[in-house]
Parts: structure tokens; C-alpha cells; sequence
């Protein structure tokens, strides 16, 4: 046998794994006779605060600004063009790369209109849809 080999038996006692975490396992320790040490911490985790100025601001807002809605029209010339080109409503969004439900939110009114997925829709039927009206854009009068 070599001077630096070591045939005696070795056995290891203590935590295997990960050190538990909670309140079970610090009743376990204590049963056991083993030391604990418990650390509270402050501020870590997620705190209730109020919400910054500016959202409750927001919140408190009573000017409701009107949303742009799709016409009827619009609507109606989107789903004649869709089936007379022969394409179901996943078809369609495959060829425009936007989701199925954003094809029939636009087709059932539910969508704010977006220019650039009307462009997408026109190119992939091949068609022009009526466009729904600009939003006009308030000016005051400044008198001083």
C-alpha cells in the first residue's frame, strides 16, 4: 500500500441537497437540536405602495377621449374580398403575418383601425377598402 492512499471508511453527516427554506424546515431544525438562524428582510418582495402622482392623475381624469371605430362598409368589403378570394380568416392572417384574431376583430368592428394592417389586408386581397374617416383634430382658439 502507498503512503498517500487511505483504505479506512469515510462517512459524511450533515444537509444534503439544498438548505430548506421556511418555516417547517427551521420546526425541523429545532426538533433535530440544530442551530438556526433566521433572517428577516425589509423591502425585498413586492410592496404595496401608491400609485406615482401622475397615474392617479390619470385615473382621475373625466375627459373620455371617443376611440376611432371600423364602419360597416369597411367591415363588409373586407369579409366580401376575403371570401371571394377564396381565403379563410387564418389564411389571411398568415398572409398579412398578424394573428387570426386580429382578422376578426377587424372584420366584426371590435379592432381600432390601424393604417398599416389595412395596407397588408388591401395587398393580400388585392383590393381597396374604404377607409375609415380621419379623426379631426381639435384646434383652440388662442385669444390674448
Amino acid at each position: 500500500m502507498l503512503p498517500h492512499q487511505d483504505w479506512n471508511k469515510v462517512s459524511f453527516t450533515g444537509p444534503v441537497g439544498k438548505a430548506k427554506k421556511g418555516e417547517k424546515a427551521v420546526q425541523d431544525a429545532h426538533r433535530k437540536g440544530q442551530e438556526v438562524e433566521t433572517v428577516r428582510k425589509h423591502g425585498a418582495g413586492n410592496a404595496n405602495r401608491a400609485p406615482p402622482v401622475n397615474m392617479r392623475k390619470l385615473a382621475d381624469d373625466d375627459d373620455v377621449v371617443p376611440v376611432a371605430e371600423l364602419p360597416h362598409e369597411f367591415r363588409m368589403a373586407m369579409q366580401k374580398a376575403r371570401v371571394a378570394a377564396n381565403l379563410s380568416q387564418a389564411d389571411l392572417a398568415k398572409r398579412i403575418n398578424e394573428k387570426q384574431s386580429v382578422v376578426n376583430d377587424y372584420e366584426n368592428g371590435r379592432a381600432i383601425p390601424n393604417p398599416q394592417v389595412i395596407v397588408k389586408i388591401e395587398r393580400a386581397l388585392n383590393c381597396r377598402l374604404p377607409r375609415p374617416p380621419k379623426e379631426k383634430k381639435l384646434k383652440q382658439n388662442e385669444d390674448m
